[in-house]
């Protein structure tokens, strides 16, 4: 049982990865506009790996299989690559943009604004705000310039 969990969470997870890192630059159209954010929770992938890690030399010691033990080891290695190596992108298309992995349309948005330590701040007409931390500086003037500069 636990090697059939193990083996969803898998394939789930690198279907994720597929996804972020090869398909949705495919989806809605063509990207006008990529932009490299900060990734956020690099302390938290830490404490995963670090939890399959100890699970895993238990197993050893109370006789786990091998298949078992090279599944764990994958999720450790899977763990480490979305949480280190992947970096996420601000995604702009025709008509919307994608940030975490979902779309959201241009007409969805209320007020846009930059906030301290690169961030911009997107409002939503649902209420609801988005805020997006990029990475680089230099980024910043193409994203305003995207939307039509700056306003007063």
């Amino acid at each position: 049982m636990i090697n059939i969990i193990l083996c969803v969470t898998l394939i789930l997870g690198f279907a994720y990865a597929i996804y972020d890192q090869f398909l949705i630059d495919r989806l809605k159209g063509k990207t006008l506009l990529a932009v490299e954010l900060k990734p956020q929770a690099k302390i938290d992938t830490l404490i995963l790996a670090g939890l399959i890690l100890l699970t895993t030399f238990q197993g050893i010691q109370t006789g786990i299989s091998s298949f078992t033990l090279f599944l764990l080891v994958l999720c450790i290695a899977l763990a480490l690559y979305l949480g280190f190596f992947r970096s996420p992108y601000l995604r702009f298309k025709q008509h919307g943009f994608f940030f975490s992995q979902f779309y959201i349309p241009y007409q969805n948005i209320q007020q846009l604004n930059l906030a301290p330590q690169q961030k911009f701040v997107v409002d939503l007409s649902n209420g609801k705000r988005l805020v997006i931390p990029i990475k680089h500086e230099k980024d910043i003037a193409p994203v305003v310039d995207f939307f039509g500069g700056y306003k007063s």
